[in-house]
C-alpha cells in the first residue's frame, strides 16, 4: 500500500511516511533493496511521464487530471498484481487522495516500491500540480466536527477558518489543533485512513 509524503509538522493517522506500506502489523517502510529495485521499466516510465505531460499541457490540473492520473497508476499497479485501493479525496485538505496499496503475493516492502515507482511515473506532477493550484480546504462536516473539540479544549475560533493551516494558525496549541483533527477523522472515516497534515 502507498502512503503520502508529509511535511514537517504532520500528524499521522494509521500511516507511516512516504515510501511504506501496512502490513498486518502496521506501517511497512520500504526497505533499501526493495527501493532500488526495478520494478516498472523504462517503457512504464516514458508512458506514465508522457501521461502526465499531456494532462498538463495546459499549464493546470483539475480533478479530472488527477483522476485520470490515478487511473494510469491503477493500470501499472495491476500490471504487476498490485491493488490499488483508493479511499477518496482527503478530507483534511481535498489536495490528494488517499491511495493505498496490496498484493497479497509480493512482501509489503516491495509493494510499497512498487506502488512509490508506479506513482512517481503516472500521478506525481499532476499530484504536485493540482496541490499548488488548489489552496487546502478541510471539508464542511470535519470543520464542524473539529470544532466542538477545540471548544471544549479552550481554543478559541473566528468561525471562517476553511482549513488545518488556519485552524493551527489561530493559536499556539499547534497538537491540541491536531488531535481535534484527528479525532474528527477517526470519528467521521473509522474505516479508511487518511494524513493529517
Amino acid at each position: 500500500m502507498r502512503c503520502q509524503h508529509l511535511g514537517g509538522a504532520a500528524l499521522l493517522l494509521a500511516l507511516g511516511l512516504g515510501g511504506c506500506g501496512q502490513g498486518a502489523g502496521g506501517p511497512v517502510i520500504s526497505t533499501p533493496t526493495a527501493q532500488f529495485h526495478d520494478y516498472i521499466g523504462a517503457r512504464e516510465r516514458e508512458q506514465g511521464r508522457a501521461g502526465q505531460q499531456a494532462l498538463l499541457a495546459d499549464g493546470s490540473a483539475g480533478r479530472g487530471d488527477y483522476e485520470a492520473a490515478v487511473s494510469g497508476l491503477r493500470a501499472c499497479l495491476a500490471r504487476g498484481g498490485v491493488t490499488l485501493v483508493n479511499h477518496g479525496w482527503n478530507p483534511v485538505n481535498h489536495q490528494r487522495m488517499s491511495l493505498w496499496y496490496e498484493s497479497p503475493s509480493m512482501p509489503d516492502d516491495e509493494v510499497a516500491a512498487y506502488g512509490d515507482q508506479c506513482h512517481a511515473a503516472h500521478v506525481a506532477d499532476v499530484e504536485l500540480r493540482y496541490a499548488e493550484q488548489h489552496p487546502p480546504r478541510m471539508s464542511g462536516a470535519l470543520l464542524a466536527t473539529t470544532r466542538p473539540c477545540l471548544s471544549a479544549a479552550g481554543i478559541a475560533t473566528t468561525g471562517h477558518e476553511t482549513s488545518l493551516s488556519e485552524l493551527l494558525e489561530a493559536t499556539d496549541r499547534k497538537k491540541d489543533v491536531l488531535a481535534c483533527v484527528t479525532g474528527g477523522v477517526t470519528k467521521l472515516y473509522p474505516d479508511k485512513s487518511f494524513i493529517v497534515s
